[in-house]
């Protein structure tokens, strides 16, 4: 019987039905989903291993470049702040020198000039370092280095050393500044002293410089205590230009300056509201501006501080000024003292040893840290100032070559580093440090502090140069007169007997004055009609005059500018009040008047030979032999003719009208 086998085939089954299965449009579905996903993974592959990572890198990259940027940027910034300081410091110093030189035997006039180019290298220096300060505060911010530091301080004194600096300038713009202190104020507190005046002290500064009219007022008291932690709170409000509202945001920005058009006379970097706004942050405090447009502007500072003495502050009060009433005179005179200045720069040095010259102590000068070691082993110093930032061996390595010798000597820095705070260079070895620009005032207490009781000497009589402390009582009068500020007179002008000296010299040169600004006005000589409303400036700002010197100022702006419209409507008004100060100052020369009455009469020889005298030296417009020869006759009573014809000299004499005095001596 035969097998059969039977083989039973299923492939045209299986392929139908998978063909079947794969027409199914839910399948076919997901077979385009998973072919689309596959692509795209490979696709996402190669983007991440090229452009992706080539992206990433010019990202990288482009950091770094930004991160070195920055870097490079901070270090130029910290090492211009040595170079730019340097200058300053001598400018500053020899300014300073300038001022301080006896007046007696100089020519009135000349003098005049003098101080009033005194007046604006030191305003303009004092600019300079402010903006210098602000780029360098904000690098240190930028760069992460800035850092409290905090130390015990008196409230009160924090306050007073604020306030004194502003009144000056509100006085000047005849703004009001009120002062409000809260009572209950602690008397010492605990913090970064030094962070809370920068701040408070560029809103004030702020206020004065956008309020043309009204006034601000700086509040400070104390919202919280909870134990030894209170919380202070400093409000400057003013009536000036205020905020819009839309700007308020970029308020706080860095180089911001809003209202660019209408402000933009006026001097800054825009970066002092971001530095004051980062100060607060660092102290863990906050700063916010409050404003309405055209009415006015509220910034509050809000701050903890440590207490340290729990005893309330009571009713503040403003120092009278404790600045010399009268020229320079030193706080001490110390012939036997030993002093070593150690710095590269040999105007730096000259600039300390004429600050040091009234107290007459040895000042020893070295050129170099290895140079200071060696004079150090040969003379016994009482102490020493030094460099911080010199070639070779620098000041902290030369500190340190000191202290293993000679571990009592009192070393201070000489730094224009003065961010690094006092616990810096303690740590480094020095005592201190004094900050460049140097402050005559601190470095003579500095000196003061390290030298014996019995060395020093109370300055002698002939030290101080100034015979006056008070206005005499037969001038007593210039208290009462309208739009003078006799405090502010004796101050700008250097003492009494200098303030005395710069009225008459403001007095006689009136008309002159007057006749070349009304000239230069109406020929439209616009750049000398600048120059002299500069000069009346200064000049006013001297005596006290202050309404008559901001309105100078005005226009001298306003020539700078080329603002003929605003020349145009205020030159009139100068005029008129400058020529007004003639019938207020007239007591002046009644008083002058008076003595010569009590003067002897002239001989007529002498009168003669001295009518001889100024023909010969008036056409060699020899100007000491002329004042000598009219200081001499002010000592006898004179004809009136002869007398009206002198004081024409003198008056033509001090606008340097040679031609006039030779005219009116002619013949005579």
């Amino acid at each position: 019987m035969a097998v059969r086998f039977f083989t039973i085939s299923t492939e045209p089954v299986l392929t139908g039905s998978v063909s079947t299965f794969l027409e199914h449009p839910v399948i076919r579905l997901l077979v385009i989903i998973a072919v689309a996903i596959l692509t795209g993974f490979i696709v996402w592959q190669i983007i991440k291993h090229t452009v992706v990572r080539k992206q990433y890198e010019e990202i990288k990259k482009a950091k770094e470049d930004a991160e070195r940027a920055n870097t490079a940027k901070s270090r130029f910034l910290a090492n211009m702040s040595h170079e730019i300081r340097t200058p300053i410091n001598t400018i500053m110093g020899m300014n300073e020198m300038v001022m301080r030189e006896d007046p007696s035997g100089v020519p009135k006039p000349y003098y005049m000039s003098m101080m009033n180019y005194a007046f604006d290298i030191r305003n303009a220096t004092e600019t300079l370092l402010s903006l210098i300060n602000d780029l360098l505060d904000m690098s240190k911010i930028e760069s992460g280095k800035m850092h409290l530091v905090e130390q015990e301080y008196d409230s009160e004194e924090l306050l007073r050393s604020i306030v004194s600096m502003i009144r000056i300038r509100s006085t000047e713009k005849e703004l009001t500044f009120d002062v409000v202190v809260d009572e209950i104020l602690p008397s010492r507190l605990y913090g970064d002293q030094g962070k809370i005046k920068q701040i408070v002290l560029n809103l004030l500064t702020n206020a004065v410089k956008y309020t043309e009219a009204g006034g601000f007022a700086l509040n400070v008291s104390m919202e919280e205590r909870q134990d030894d932690l209170c919380v202070l709170q400093f409000s400057v409000r003013d009536t000036g230009i205020g905020v819009r509202e839309e700007d308020l945001e970029k308020l706080f920005t860095a180089y911001e300056r809003l209202d660019e058009e209408k402000n933009s006379g006026i001097q800054g970097t825009g970066l002092g509201l971001d530095i004051s706004r980062r100060f607060a942050e660092l102290m863990g405090g906050t700063l916010i501006c409050k404003s309405e447009y055209g009415k006015g502007s509220e910034f509050i500072l809000t701050v903890t501080q440590r207490i340290v003495d729990t005893r309330p502050l009571g009713v503040f009060k403003e120092h009278e000024d404790t600045g010399s009433s009268g020229p320079y005179v030193p706080q001490f005179v110390a012939p036997d003292a030993d002093v070593l200045v150690v710095d590269d720069n040999p105007m730096n040095l000259t600039v300390i040893k004429g600050l040091l010259k009234g107290t007459r102590v040895f000042v020893t000068t070295a050129s170099s840290g290895e140079e200071c070691l060696e004079k150090i082993r040969d003379t016994a110093f009482h102490i020493v100032l030094l460099d911080h930032m010199m070639p070779g061996m620098d000041g902290v390595e030369t500190v340190a070559g000191i202290r293993k010798d000679y571990p009592g000597l009192p070393v201070y820095a000489l730094t224009a580093n003065t961010t690094a705070g006092e616990e810096f260079y303690k740590s480094r070895g020095f005592n201190g440090y004094l900050s460049k620009p140097i402050d005559s005032l601190t470095l003579e207490k500095t000196i003061m502090r390290h030298l014996p009781e019995e060395m020093m000497e109370k300055p002698a009589a002939e030290e101080s140069r100034e015979e006056l402390t008070e206005i005499p009582e037969n001038l007593r009068w210039l208290y009462e007169t309208e739009g003078i500020s006799v405090e502010d007179g004796i101050k700008n002008s250097g003492g009494v007997s200098n303030y005395i000296f710069a009225l008459n010299m403001f007095l006689d040169t009136i008309d002159g004055n007057a006749s070349v600004l009304r000239d230069s006005y109406e020929t439209g000589n616009l750049r000398l009609y600048t120059i002299k409303v500069h000069s009346l400036k200064s000049s006013a700002k001297i005596i006290g005059a202050l309404g008559l010197s901001a309105l100078a100022e005005a226009l001298e702006d306003a020539g700078n500018r080329e603002d003929q419209a605003f020349i145009d409507a205020n030159a009139n008004e100068l005029l008129l009040q400058y020529e007004a100060f003639h019938e207020k100052l007239g007591g002046l020369q009644e008083e002058a008047d008076a003595d010569a009455s009590d003067k002897t009469e002239i001989p007529a020889e002498e009168l003669q030979e001295a009518y001889g005298t100024l023909r010969d030296v008036i056409p060699q417009m020899d100007y000491d032999a002329v004042e000598m020869i009219l200081e001499q006759l002010k000592d006898y009573s004179l004809p009136k003719e002869d007398a009206g014809r002198m004081k024409e000299l003198g008056r033509m004499l001090k606008v340097f009208d040679w031609d006039g005095m030779e005219a009116l001596i002619k013949g005579v």
